[in-house]
């Protein structure tokens, strides 16, 4: 097993740590929670921006391979989509209200996408699995793959928007997602990948 290392060991407890209490807290209120001092936090990170980056690229590598091993287990696109979307629902139901709406809130002061390179998660998932329905010949050819993956990513992004009542469809969020896929799927499927998609619906 690979040995972790200290600054993994600490991206990982400020992960939990941001579950439990959010992101507001200050480096030296992070480095207290750890029992840490606070030189040792910033001799591992740069600053609260780089360590809540660090901690978001932390989250979408884990989930990555997560979807990547669902993927490869699948028999088909159809099979694949629905699995990932069970697992994204999962994952996210961890993550819990506070941290999601901090993230919601904060994540354009504090320019997350400058410290992870998945900004554009649900798009390439989506995209990479058009792709992958077409070469198997369950998806319609004539899709228009940037707009069907736009439609798809705005309903997702629905899911992750804070407003004043709250997340509207956290607490119900395995059903937000497969009924999100149902629809989706069934916009794209040709009359072979419909036969398939029949075992959901």
């Amino acid at each position: 097993m690979p040995r972790v290392s200290s600054k993994d060991k600490y991206t990982q407890q400020v992960f939990e740590l941001f579950k439990q209490r959010g992101l507001t807290l200050n480096m030296e209120e992070i480095a207290c929670e750890l029992g840490l001092t606070k030189k040792t936090l910033y001799n591992n990170y740069n600053s609260k921006q780089e360590l809540i980056g660090t901690v978001v690229t932390y989250f979408y590598a884990n989930l990555e391979k997560e979807i990547q091993m669902a993927t490869l287990n699948s028999e088909n696109a159809i099979d694949a989509f629905f699995a990932v979307s069970v697992i994204i629902s999962n994952e996210v139901n961890k993550l819990g209200h506070v941290f999601l709406k901090d993230i919601s809130l904060y994540s354009s002061s504090l320019n997350l996408s400058k410290f992870t390179e998945r900004s554009n998660f649900y798009s390439i998932l989506v995209m990479r699995n058009l792709q992958m329905g077409i070469e198997q010949g369950l998806y319609r050819e004539d899709l228009d793959m940037e707009y069907t993956t736009l439609f798809y990513t705005s309903a997702i992004a629905l899911f992750y928007k804070w407003d004043k009542d709250g997340f509207k469809y956290f607490e119900d969020s395995a059903n937000y997602h497969r009924e999100l896929v149902k629809y989706h799927l069934q916009s794209v499927v040709n009359e072979k990948g419909y036969q398939i998609l029949l075992n959901y619906l």
